[in-house]
Parts: C-alpha cells; structure tokens; sequence
C-alpha cells in the first residue's frame, strides 16, 4: 500500500512539473492577435465616426465613439505583458495553472497550493488595471488582462483538458499553435465593427471589472459552444477533439476525445451511426474544416480584445 502511494505521489509530481511548461496561445500569437485587434479598433473607429457624421443623428445607431488611441509606445507596453504571461517563468506556471472555470464557482487548490484556474486572478489583475496609480502598471495590467480574454477562446482551456501528457510526449495542445488567417480577418472588418459596437452596448452604465469579468465569461461560454457543435458534413462533433467532463462539464478536467490531440493533422476516427455503426470520418492535415473552426476562435479572440480595448479605455478616460 505504501509502495502505491508513492507512486502516485511520484506521478502527480510529475504532471505538476509537466504543468509548468502549459501554456495556451504561445508569445508570437498572443502579439499577433493584440496588435490585430489594435488595427482593427483603429479602422472601425473611423468607420464610425464616419457614420456619425454622414447620417442624420436619428438614424445612427449608438457607437463607441472616439478612442483617445494609446500610442505606439502604449502598444508596445500593453503587447510585452500580454506576450510575457505566455512566458512566465517556470515555478510560477507550475502553481498556476492556466485554465478557466466557465462555473464561475471558487476552485479547491490541487495539494493547498496549486492553483488549477485563472477565475480569481482575473479579477486581481482587472482590479489592478482599472485603479493603478501610475500609468504603466495600467497599461501592463492591461496586456495580461487580453492574454486571458484571448486564452478562454481556444478549447482547452475552457473544456477543460489537461495538456501536460508527458506520457505521450506532448506538453501542449495543437489547436493552441495552429496559425492565424491574419488577412482574412482583416477583411472582416465591417462585421466584426457592428459585432462591437453592439456588445459594447450592453455594457454601458456597468462597472468596468464586472464587465470585464462578464466578457471573459461569454467568451469562454461561446468556446464551449463551439466545441460542441457539429463538424459540417460529418456524424461528429468537435467533442471528438476535446471531450468535456461527463459528470461536471466545465468545471471538472474532460480528455482528448476519440481523435486525440490532433487537431490540424490527418485523422481518422469512430464516428458510427445507428444506421453505420462502423462508420469512420476521416480528416485530413490543413482540411479546411479545420481552418474553418480556428478562423471563428480566433476572430472570437480578436472581438473579445477589440472590446476590452473599448471598455478600458473609457474607464481610462473617466
């Protein structure tokens, strides 16, 4: 008995070791997708501006107005942070670990001192933004206050699975390195400006922490509908990647599904029917229905920065 209880303590070790070298996004992305967003809340207050000018007031729906745009310096604080979580060092990832909750309920800590999810320190660190007395600490609160908006948009951490399989030689999640269609999602500028500009609304007259709570909430809630929605064409879901917790979906650690951590590669899997319970559905590297699904998530990464952008500047402004 003794002997098996050393082993499992030896085992948990190991996995907690292993969490330490867990990230989602890495650095490059979180950088791509920030100054993406930047971009884009730069184009589409113009676009707005534009409307408010052209149409009879009446007429014009409710927009952000102008940005009071953070400079390029700003930028560069606010991207350094965000890229810097992804590359934190490996004591401090190994006791926190970078999953969310989308439960919203207090965590019990693995051991009394690992920290499995971000929930609180979310909060700690949107407090820390919207009331830091110098301007840097803000703006460096800022950068890691995107770095978790834009995490809760990739499925494994929301699910959530564990990514850390040391014993399949894998200490990361494919989806989390599958590359950015930047030029497409340039293009979707018009859709993603009336996207904003209508969530933003919603949060007028709320407190800025809630709201930024609220947004890393619906983003994480809109990740989980995604992985459970439908592969088009196929017998099968997005759950044969990321299979959520059958007993307490979200809150309990679910697995890789029937096509394992292959998102992205060629793969076949058990996707039978009652008609065809022997039927396989196959995929192959690059297919376009997976660039189909990591297009939606990280356009969802950029919306959700793009908004918090918004929502941060105007406390910044007040």
């Amino acid at each position: 008995m003794k002997k098996c209880m050393r082993w499992r303590n030896c085992l948990l070790f190991v996995s907690l070791l292993a969490s330490g070298a867990v990230q989602a996004y890495p650095g490059e992305l979180h950088q791509q997708l920030t100054f993406l967003a930047a971009k884009q809340v730069s184009r589409c207050d113009a676009i707005w501006s534009q409307a408010q000018d052209s149409q009879p007031a009446e007429r014009v729906p409710a927009m952000p107005g102008s940005l009071g745009r953070l400079s390029a310096l700003d930028m560069r604080y606010v991207v350094r942070a965000n890229v810097a979580r992804s590359k934190s060092n490996f004591f401090a990832r190994m006791f926190r670990w970078n999953y969310f909750d989308v439960s919203g309920e207090p965590n019990d800590a693995v051991l009394g001192m690992f920290d499995t999810r971000f929930n609180s320190r979310f909060v700690a660190i949107s407090d820390q933004l919207l009331n830091a007395s110098e301007k840097r600490d803000r703006l460096e609160g800022f950068g890691e206050v995107l770095s978790f908006l834009q995490d809760v948009s990739t499925p494994s951490r929301v699910v959530p699975v564990f990514t850390g399989r040391w014993w399949a030689f894998s200490l990361h999640d494919r989806f989390d390195r599958y590359s950015i269609d930047e030029s497409r999602l340039e293009k979707e500028i018009g859709g993603l400006c009336q996207e904003v500009a209508e969530k933003l609304s919603h949060f007028d007259g709320k407190d800025k922490q809630l709201s930024l709570t609220i947004l890393l909430g619906q983003t994480a809630r809109n990740t989980m509908a995604a992985v459970n929605s439908e592969i088009v064409g196929l017998p099968a879901s997005w759950t044969s990647f990321w299979r959520p917790s059958a007993k307490d979906p979200g809150r309990a650690f679910g697995e890789y599904g029937v096509a394992g951590n292959e998102f992205g590669n060629r793969v076949e899997f058990r996707c039978g029917t009652e008609e065809d319970p022997k039927m396989r559905c196959l995929l192959l590297k690059d297919d376009p229905l997976y660039q189909e699904f990591a297009f939606e998530r990280h356009r969802e990464a950029v919306s959700a920065s793009m908004i918090a952008m918004l929502l941060v500047q105007r406390q910044l402004q007040q």
